[in-house]
């Protein structure tokens, strides 16, 4: 998720087992749950790698990402939004999307709308990593979505959400030159 393993990288058992001091047993159990998670591509002779990401899949998270904020908006408890702030101690502007996407997506009488965002921000985080250096003025878009939340004005929140989603769909070719330039 930090981008130390590049996408297409192998995934060794073997080394990982080593690296973290620790049989391949559980390593092989852990990759295979992440190959659930989608995190992790799990090849049918019994080797992982990282997944690859193109375009259009991109793209399709993003839009995903903005689908679980509008349906868990039906849904909604105000009283929850209200206590929406930006996590404070993360420096990290990928960290900082995902906790505020998860709570609003957290706040809907639907449990699953929080899982499925928890699940899509792990997906979505790589590219995440790089959207302030591409995209520029992220931190703001965050805070306007946490202030419309914070204010329990669904319609603005809808609107901050589409907008910020959509910016991300339309610079999805960017950001995925961010993710496989050498760096």
């Amino acid at each position: 998720m930090e981008r130390g393993y590049r996408p297409g990288s192998r995934l060794d058992p073997a080394e990982l087992s080593a690296m973290l001091a620790s049989s391949t047993t559980p390593i092989r159990e852990a990759l295979s749950h992440l190959a659930g998670e989608g995190l992790v591509e799990a090849r049918s002779g019994g080797g992982f790698l990282v997944p690859l990401i193109d375009e259009p899949g991109l793209k399709d998270l993003y839009a995903w990402s903005g689908d679980i904020v509008q349906l868990a908006l039906r849904n909604v408890r105000s009283s929850l939004l209200r206590s929406i702030e930006l996590d404070p101690d993360s420096s990290s502007g990928a960290d900082r999307a995902a906790h505020l996407l998860h709570r609003i997506a957290s706040a809907s009488s639907n449990r699953e709308h929080g899982e499925a965002m928890e699940r899509t921000n792990a997906r979505l985080h790589v590219a995440r990593i790089g959207e302030e250096d591409i995209l520029g003025g992220t931190g703001d878009e965050l805070q306007a979505l946490a202030h419309s939340a914070r204010a329990g004005d669904i319609g603005l929140l809808r609107r901050n959400s589409s907008t910020y989603h959509l910016r991300r769909q339309r610079a999805a070719a960017k950001l995925l030159r961010g993710v496989y330039r050498d760096e």
